[in-house]
């Protein structure tokens, strides 16, 4: 992590008199930072600034703060469960990271009718972007503005459903359901950026369908503040649990036992907002973590970090990462088996509730749609 993330952190945090000092300095910031956020909300509201609406049912999955909410697996566990429900889904993504500039399919398009920019690399199209189409069965297609992303999987591949990961704070797409991913730490009131994490304040949560608390072990009670502005809207909770590795090989990724870690002296490799969880897994399954070397945030690797990493290893057993740290690594030479990834996957208490209500607002959105072309034709 660099010196300057570092002091962030601790600002964040509120630790030691250098974070805090620079929280109370960034406080103004924040003041300024919610008027504009709360100002451009009011836009969309009294409908200044206009939503599009495709022609497909639209459910996003975002979050208040950055990084760290699960809002990716989340994102991936209802596509895979809409589909399962027979419905034809793509998820659109912002591509964070990647430099498409056109609507790009990840990946290979599939059954596409006619032909669209594809992209299987992370540095085109996105580590996250690239991570849930290794996943996925139906497309994921990144674009800057999600209408013309969600415009493609519509045209192209006859979407009904589009699935916005990281998509609550998007007001220029007509959602029909809008899913937040919240951690306790922010609920129980955290500061708006740059002092603190949050995007938006809590009183946004009033334009949610349905909040998921996604903390692995709570040790925060959300406050009376979050409470309030919480109100009607049903509060569902989640856990990220770890499935089993995966390390590449010459037909794409082979999963291994979780079991495997035990015992094994391992290097952990990380590039995520928040690692803790990557470090409580790890810990979990008694991995013998000999060194560690943080990256920032979709960082992408370079040839001078994988000799850096693969110095750090030569003694050691395993090289552990993260999924969406997996589909920049692959591409460098590692032994076989050597270099591995945590698969992590969302369990909803309560997940079949969750679905049928997505499954209401889908409905809805197809008879607005169905009644819209039958008066079209009369």
């Amino acid at each position: 992590m660099s010196a300057v993330a570092s002091v962030i952190e601790r600002a964040w945090r509120d630790e030691g008199v250098t974070g805090r000092a620079l929280r109370s300095a960034l406080v103004p910031l924040s003041a300024m930072f919610s008027v504009a956020v709360r100002l451009r909300a009011l836009g969309y509201r009294l409908r200044l600034r206009r939503s599009r609406r495709l022609p497909a049912a639209v459910v996003s999955v975002g979050n208040l703060s950055i990084g760290g909410t699960g809002k990716t697996p989340t994102a991936l566990w209802l596509a895979q469960r809409l589909m399962r429900r027979g419905y034809r889904v793509a998820i659109l993504s912002r591509g964070y990271g990647g430099a498409a500039r056109e609507p790009t399919v990840t990946g290979v398009a599939r059954a596409a009718t006619q032909p669209a920019a594809a992209s299987a690399d992370a540095a085109c199209v996105g580590d996250e972007a690239l991570l849930l189409a290794r996943r996925f069965a139906g497309p994921v297609i990144v674009a800057r503005r999600r209408s013309e992303a969600g415009a493609l999987a519509c045209g192209e591949f006859d979407s009904e459903v589009l699935v916005l990961d990281d998509g609550f704070q998007h007001l220029g797409l007509h959602r029909d359901f809008d899913l937040v991913c919240l951690r306790a730490s922010a609920a129980g009131g955290d500061r708006l950026l740059p002092a603190g994490r949050l995007r938006e304040p809590l009183t946004a949560l009033r334009r949610a369908d349905a909040v998921l608390m996604t903390d692995n072990a709570p040790t925060e009670r959300p406050s009376a503040a979050f409470a309030r502005c919480v109100g009607e809207v049903p509060v569902y909770h989640g856990q990220v649990h770890a499935t089993c590795l995966v390390t590449p090989d010459a037909t794409g990724w082979r999963e291994l036992s979780m079991g495997i870690l035990a015992g094994r002296r391992a290097l952990g490799v990380a590039g995520v907002a928040d690692p803790d969880s990557f470090y409580q897994t790890l810990r979990e399954w008694d991995a013998r973590i000999e060194d560690f070397l943080e990256f920032p945030d979709h960082h992408v690797y370079t040839s001078r970090d994988w000799k850096t990493i693969a110095h750090r290893s030569r003694e050691l057993d395993l090289v552990v990462t993260t999924e969406k740290d997996l589909v920049k690594l692959e591409r460098f030479p590692f032994a076989k088996d050597k270099l591995v990834a945590v698969r992590v996957s969302m369990e909803i208490v309560d997940g079949e509730r969750l679905l049928d209500s997505v499954v209401e607002a889908v409905e809805n959105r197809r008879e607005e749609l169905c009644s819209g072309r039958e008066a079209g034709q009369r």
